[in-house]
Formats: structure tokens, sequence, C-alpha cells
């Protein structure tokens, strides 16, 4: 069924849409009319159709206010546009935001089930080549984990042979050009989402496929290939020196921050771009140790400093070292030192006597 939402204020060019409508096949379903723009939100919410005919001119919130609503949360929602002889300018700008088509009122009722029509088609084929796209790319997935391996592991001989494996799958599957092009750009952003998971870094896949609007298989290929071998240069340089670089950047910035409470994971990692899983793994691997112990030690150290001084009220040595609570910092003292603060400041106080 394909689902249609009419809006406009005057009840007559509502009765008469839904009439058209019906006249045109059981195929179609008007399942909402509204007499504004927020009324046809709220129906929009609850049940999003595949076609809004709304008119320009409306109280309260008018037709442009609705469109520009409806292509910001629903970017693939059809919309028509009805509007009389004197709002053209309107109409203008309601084609500003890519509305599908503009109906002149008084409304033919040819032109209307006409447009109606291909607007449907166009549906169909799209939902059609949604649906091929959905099963080619679980018919792929085994070559796509293949190829995350590769570059992940830096296999770049593994990397050619697993890219060859999936051209000639997708040549054998006789798509055309225009599914190919779609089925390589949906493998490219999955395997960037997980290379960049994996590393840390950022990489914007759907770039890579433009600018021709109409590619070759061959050309298709070459671009999915230089794009995944790209990702694969960036780790490899990742492993040669930016790992070491960037953690010795972020222990700058943690030494340089352990004393403030709000030092935390997410922060040092933020410091340096880096994501929380990436940063825990090379952060241990360059310094033997993990953020939370590495901070401790540092804190520890501090405190030690601090207490040999009298002056230095205990409860205060913690808030300067970054703990914002007392207890959490005595029991963190004791398991690092094997005595509470109290006692570390009175046996140091005693052997300098």
């Amino acid at each position: 069924m394909f689902n249609i939402i009419t809006v406009d204020d005057e009840k007559m060019i509502k009765r008469s849409l839904r009439a058209m409508i019906e006249r045109a096949g059981t195929t179609y379903s008007v399942i909402g009319e509204a007499t504004n723009g927020r009324e046809a939100l709220e129906l929009i919410h609850y049940h999003p159709p595949h076609l809004l005919i709304t008119d320009i001119c409306m109280p309260e919130m008018d037709g442009l206010e609705l469109i520009a609503e409806v292509k910001q949360r629903y970017q693939q929602m059809e919309i028509i546009v009805i509007s009389g002889y004197g709002e053209f300018s309107y109409a203008q700008q309601a084609l500003r935001h890519n509305v599908t088509d503009y109906l002149l009122k008084p409304i033919l009722p040819d032109e209307f089930l006409s447009t109606l029509q291909r607007i449907y088609e166009r549906h169909e084929r799209d939902a059609q080549r949604l649906a091929g796209r959905s099963q080619q790319m679980w018919s792929f997935l085994a070559h796509i984990e293949q190829i995350i391996q590769s570059i992940w592991t830096v296999q770049e001989k593994g990397l050619h042979e697993e890219l060859e494996q999936f051209r000639l799958k997708v040549e054998a599957s006789g798509m055309d050009a225009v599914l190919a092009k779609q089925i390589y750009v949906d493998q490219l952003v999955y395997i960037s989402q997980k290379v960049s998971e994996m590393s840390g870094l950022s990489f914007k896949p759907a770039s890579a496929m433009e600018p021709e609007q109409h590619h070759s298989l061959e050309k298709l290929y070459e671009k999915f290939q230089t794009a995944c071998l790209g990702m694969l240069t960036e780790v490899i340089q990742l492993r040669n020196l930016g790992q070491s670089l960037q953690i010795r950047k972020a222990i700058r910035y943690i030494n340089a921050n352990f004393q403030n409470s709000d030092l935390s994971l997410v922060s040092a990692a933020d410091s340096v771009s880096m994501s929380v899983t990436y940063f825990c793994r090379f952060f241990k691997e360059e310094t033997g140790m993990s953020f939370m112990k590495y901070v401790t030690r540092l804190r520890m150290e501090k405190a030690k400093q601090l207490l040999t001084n009298p002056e230095n009220r205990i409860n205060s040595v913690a808030e300067r070292i970054g703990y914002s609570d007392y207890h959490h910092f005595a029991k963190a003292f004791k398991k690092n030192t094997g005595m509470t603060p109290s006692e570390f400041r009175n046996t140091h106080v005693f052997m300098d006597i």
C-alpha cells in the first residue's frame, strides 16, 4: 500500500484530493488529513507516509515550514506542493527544498493522476533496488570482513587478493553499473567504519566514489581499490609513527593535568583525538601500564611530597592531587604504599626526628 497524507486548510481541496486518490485505485491510501503544518507533523510522527501533499498558505504552520521540517527528519519522503497562481514565489522556495513536484490550483485530475503514478512507479523501482542491495550486502560479507582484517593487520598482498576476489564476485553477479556503485559505496562505508573503530582514524569513504555520475564497473572497482589501499597506507603510518607520537603527547597532557579532578580517560583520549578503545590499547603498549595506574602513580608520588610538609592538611592534600573524595584517596594511598596518609606522615616525621 502506498500511503498518503494531505494537508490543506480548505475542506473542499482535501475532499477533492481524497476523491482523486481513491479513483486512482486500491494501491493508494489516504492515511491522514491535516489543516495546517503542525497537525501534519503530528500525523507524520505516528504514521510516516510515502507521500505528503501539502498546500503552502495555511494558518499556524505554513507549507514551507512543514516542508523544511519534513526534509530534515524524513529525507526520503516524497512531497507534492499545491498552490494558487499568486503564490509562485512561495512555490519557488518549496522547490529549493527538493520537493518532488508542484501543482497549480485548480488541480486537473489527469495531471494529478499522472504525477501520482509517476511517483509510485519510482518508489517501486527504488524499493526493488534496495532489496537487491540488501541481498548483495550479505553475499559479500565474508570478503569484506577479510578486506578489513587485511587492512588492520597490514597484509598488503592479502588485501590485493581479497579485493580481486570481491571484484570478480561483483562482476559475476551480473548487476548493472548503478547497482554496482551502490554496492561499492555501501561496502566502503562499512569497511571505513570498522577500520575507524579499530584505529581511531577518520575516513570519508563516500567521497571516494565521486564526482563522476556514470561509472563503468572497471572504474568503480579502481576507486574502491584506491580507497581501501589508502586506508592501508594510513594504518601503516599510524603503526610506524603516529602511535608513539600521539601517546607521548597524551602523557604530557596527563602530567600537566593529573592534579585536576576532571582528568579522565575520555579527556585524555580526546586530547589527542583518539577513540577510548584505541587510546587504552596503545597507552599500555607505550607506558607498560594502564591509564588509571599511570595517573594513580603520579598522584601518589605528589601526595607523598605534600604529606612530608606538616603544614599541609591531609584532607587538602587529597583535593590538591585530584581526589574530590578523601576516603577514596585514603584507600588508594594505602593500597599503593601500605600505609594510611596519617601513618605515612607520622613515619616521615619520626624518621626526620
